[in-house]
């Protein structure tokens, strides 16, 4: 199962992304959880500091249980923000003063002394705050608790100060709903800076990753695209960080080889191809095309009469005196011989004519549109013969080598015997083309040798041996 990939882009984004997230929220977590703490510490200072300067102010109310006094100091701290109700308390305990909105506990408070019960409703308070707890949060609002100790005034400094004795107690009441707000506008604030910070980050990211990414994805199409055969690609950054230009150099260097190998490769197989080629249809000593190219030339040769109503003519052509030669002074010699034999043969020809090797020192020479006219045709073809056969008949100089090593000069005379058959259209088949020159060859070599005889049908009739093969039998 191949598992699922990403590209080098998602990579780079989580690696620059991941930690610098880690590390903003452990930052605005720290930083959120230190000003919340701040604001709760920063109300719970404030709901003391009001609760102590009501304890002072509140001294002379409660001892002398004037109320008026004691709501006049209330109003004052009830004007302070936060600040939800204020409730005085005598020592007896009796609730002297309840002002304010009033929580739960002090509401039944209130009530118990609108009906005359203060005190077990007092009670119910100091077992919320008292002098041992001295704060009581419910989550919507905190209670306070301040007692109210009497000033003793010492007369003689040689006395020994009395302990303060307690004379009441204020209780204060604080709301968090002004907190909960502060917190929570600082919460959204934070969330949408951050928010901001991290898309400036990832775009700052985006950009700066270009310079790696874009680089990286033209060297991967490179890759792919050279891979797929495609050698002549060639990879150009317009900026280069220096290992990515190291990377390049080296693509396109191994590129270059391979182009060059290749190259290579094709030369070689294009030879190949050709010296296979040679081998099927040429004749590996004389170069000549052979028997089997010398049949496919003749088919489309009678084709070609076929068209045009011309005579073609097949010469086929032995050497004379050849095999004393080989035997006198070798092969190598003999091969010699034979690729002047070609030579001379070839030089004969029209560009359109044939000359093969037919195997030993044996030629064929194929020529094509003569004349729609059989005599014609005839005289022509035995002019081109006459023509070959005197120039085979010239000297040959030669170069052998002796049994001791030494190089000898060799004047060679040598003749052809020529068999010479015309065909037109598809009158004859190519086996019996062949046949009826070879057999004139023959002729020509009972006659005395270096002479040129050409098939004619009707003394053939008469002419033992010279039928074609088709009805030899």
């Amino acid at each position: 199962m191949n598992s699922k990939t990403y590209g080098i882009r998602t990579h780079v984004a989580w690696l620059t992304l991941l930690p610098l997230l880690v590390m903003v929220i452990s930052l605005e977590t720290f930083f959120l959880h230190d000003r919340f703490s701040d604001l709760d510490r920063d109300l719970i200072t404030k709901g003391q500091l009001i609760a102590r300067q009501l304890t002072a102010s509140s001294e002379y109310g409660v001892f002398s249980n004037n109320r008026l006094f004691l709501s006049d100091i209330a109003k004052n701290a009830l004007q302070q923000p936060d600040v939800r109700a204020v409730v005085v308390l005598n020592a007896t305990p009796e609730i002297l003063l309840a002002s304010g909105e009033m929580p739960s506990a002090l509401e039944n408070t209130l009530a118990g002394n609108a009906q005359g019960s203060t005190a077990l409703y007092a009670d119910e308070l100091l077992e919320l705050v008292n002098r041992d707890v001295e704060m009581f949060d419910n989550g919507k609002t905190v209670l306070l608790y301040q007692p109210i100790l009497s000033a003793q005034v010492v007369l003689d400094h040689m006395d020994v100060t009395p302990a303060a004795r307690q004379t009441g107690a204020v209780v204060v009441e604080m709301s968090w709903e002004q907190t909960y707000r502060l917190k929570s506008r600082l919460l959204w604030y934070t969330l949408v800076i951050t928010a901001a910070f991290l898309l400036v980050t990832l775009y700052l990211v985006h950009l700066a990753s270009r310079r790696i990414i874009d680089p990286v994805r033209e060297l991967s199409d490179a890759i792919r695209a050279i891979g797929g055969g495609d050698l002549d690609r060639r990879i150009k950054l317009p900026s280069c960080i220096a290992e990515l230009c190291t990377l390049t150099h080296g693509i396109n260097q191994m590129t270059a080889d391979l182009q060059h190998e290749r190259a290579i490769l094709r030369h070689r197989i294009a030879q190949a191809t050709e010296q296979l080629r040679n081998l099927a249809f040429y004749d590996t000593l004389t170069l000549l095309p052979n028997r089997r190219l010398l049949n496919d030339r003749l088919t489309q040769e009678m084709a070609a009469s076929s068209r045009s109503g011309h005579y073609g003519a097949v010469m086929f052509m032995d050497m004379d005196n050849f095999k004393a030669l080989n035997d006198q002074f070798g092969h190598a010699v003999g091969d010699t011989l034979l690729i002047e034999v070609a030579r001379r043969i070839s030089s004969c020809l029209r560009e359109m004519d044939t000359v093969a090797r037919f195997g030993g020192d044996e030629f064929v020479v194929m020529l094509g549109d003569l004349d729609a006219d059989r005599a014609l045709s005839v005289k022509l073809a035995h002019r081109i013969a006459e023509k070959i056969g005197a120039l085979l008949a010239e000297t040959y100089l030669l170069s052998g080598q002796q049994e001791g090593g030494a190089m000898i000069k060799i004047e060679h005379q040598c003749s052809a015997s020529i068999g010479v058959a015309l065909f037109l259209n598809h009158d004859a088949s190519q086996d019996d083309i062949l046949y009826w020159a070879d057999a004139m060859m023959y002729q020509a070599k009972k006659e005395g040798r270096n002479r040129i005889c050409f098939y004619d049908p009707v003394e053939a009739v008469n002419r033992p041996g010279t039928e074609s093969p088709s009805h030899a039998s």
